[in-house]
């Protein structure tokens, strides 16, 4: 998710909010909010200079997707998604190499888990993981079932492709410290407007 701030002052706009003795603007004028719909096709108010927390679905209210002189959101940071119409196309991809000093030790770790919902808020739909290691297998357990584990060889990989299952949390250990494993899926992007 990307975080965005509400701009709707700028010096190509008007100058509703700006003290004319000094160039500075006043106290942000209660006349400086509108509402706007987003993706899921719901209002939300946005007041001038608040920040919030969405999709990249308003990137297309920002400088340069939108002349400077029409947008009225400002990007604070950008997590590199895209944004389409066509719901299914709203996947970004997320990558996690267990080498070096981030190899897998022979116990799940926090260090060793991935958590879907709560770090990127929705199920991996597509799920690869391989077992980079020489000599040593790699288990996996699936959404904290501890009746969901499978074993990788070395060399081997396990891929669940969309609409296999829906991944909500994997957990990675090592038959010896240290194994080397290789993660990548795929996310659909959550809307929260």
């Amino acid at each position: 998710m990307s975080v965005f701030r509400v701009k709707l002052n700028n010096s190509k706009q008007g100058l509703l909010d700006i003290d004319p003795s000094t160039g500075l603007p006043f106290t942000t004028s209660k006349q400086r909010q509108t509402y706007v719909m987003g993706p899921k096709k719901i209002n939300r108010l946005l007041t001038d200079g608040e920040t919030f927390t969405d999709s990249n679905y308003w990137k297309k209210f920002a400088y340069p997707q939108t002349p400077y002189e029409t947008a009225f959101i400002e990007v604070v940071s950008d997590d590199g998604s895209v944004y389409s119409d066509v719901p299914e196309e709203n996947t970004f991809g997320v990558g996690r190499s267990f080498t070096g000093g981030d190899s897998l030790g022979t116990s799940y770790t926090d260090d060793s888990t991935v958590d879907f919902i709560t770090t990127y808020g929705a199920p991996a739909r597509f799920l690869q993981v391989q077992n980079t290691d020489s000599s040593n297998d790699v288990t996996c357990e699936l959404n904290g079932d501890a009746n969901l584990i499978f074993t990788l060889g070395s060399g081997e990989t396990q891929v669940f492709n969309s609409n296999d299952l829906a991944i909500t949390k994997i957990k990675l250990k090592g038959s010896a410290d240290p194994t080397t494993a290789l993660l990548l899926a795929s996310v659909r992007t959550q809307f929260n407007s």
